[in-house]
């Protein structure tokens, strides 16, 4: 049995519960999540941006060796540290918007068959989110790489595959944000939480 099966027998709802404010939109890289993160924040929202590219920024100007394609272990450990950091430093009374959350870390950790310390499973019952999350789908014309996002759209869209399959087995419910303009993927995310368009 893998371990995302195993996860799926292990957390089961109630572990979280409908109304925690806190919401992750995710997917794989390149495939429009800071666009609505930041959209999402020009509404008035409270929005927790993406850390993994702030590391990798670091360690590129440090001269660091931290980086996914050199030290992926110590890399995701990093991640994981300070996305656990971001969930705890969240207010509860807030309605904010995480660009990927705690269980992205253990998603891409299985993808790369890393070994998964047991404290990361025993966070992913206690640092929770709301029970919607929202993915963007792969999307190859608004696909791009850089220095600091070296997967290839092949590589984006398998990432994207153990994202998804990571929150589904952690008993979650995955909605796809559609392929629209980033003020109308915004707007299915609100609405479907039932949530003002600004604020």
């Amino acid at each position: 049995m893998s371990l995302l099966r195993e996860l799926n027998l292990y957390f089961r709802p109630p572990f979280f519960m409908n109304d925690n404010r806190k919401y992750v939109v995710t997917g794989g890289p390149g495939f429009g999540k800071t666009s609505i993160i930041n959209e999402l924040e020009k509404r008035g929202y409270h929005s927790v941006h993406e850390i993994s590219r702030s590391i990798i920024k670091e360690q590129l100007d440090s001269g660091g060796d931290v980086l996914p394609w050199k030290n992926l272990n110590t890399f995701s450990r990093l991640v994981f540290e300070r996305r656990v950091i971001q969930h705890s430093e969240t207010p509860h009374h807030l309605h904010s918007f995480f660009d990927r959350g705690v269980p992205d870390v253990v998603a891409y950790m299985v993808r790369d068959e890393l070994e998964l310390p047991e404290k990361y499973v025993h966070a992913l019952s206690e640092l929770n989110y709301n029970q919607f999350i929202f993915l963007t789908p792969p999307w190859p014309e608004i696909f791009k790489n850089d220095n600091e996002r070296k997967e290839s759209f092949e590589e984006a869209c398998d990432i994207h595959t153990f994202i998804k399959e990571t929150y589904t087995n952690l008993g979650y419910t995955t909605f796809e944000i559609p392929k629209v303009n980033v003020n109308d993927r915004v707007d299915f995310i609100l609405t479907n939480l039932q949530l003002p368009l600004h604020i």
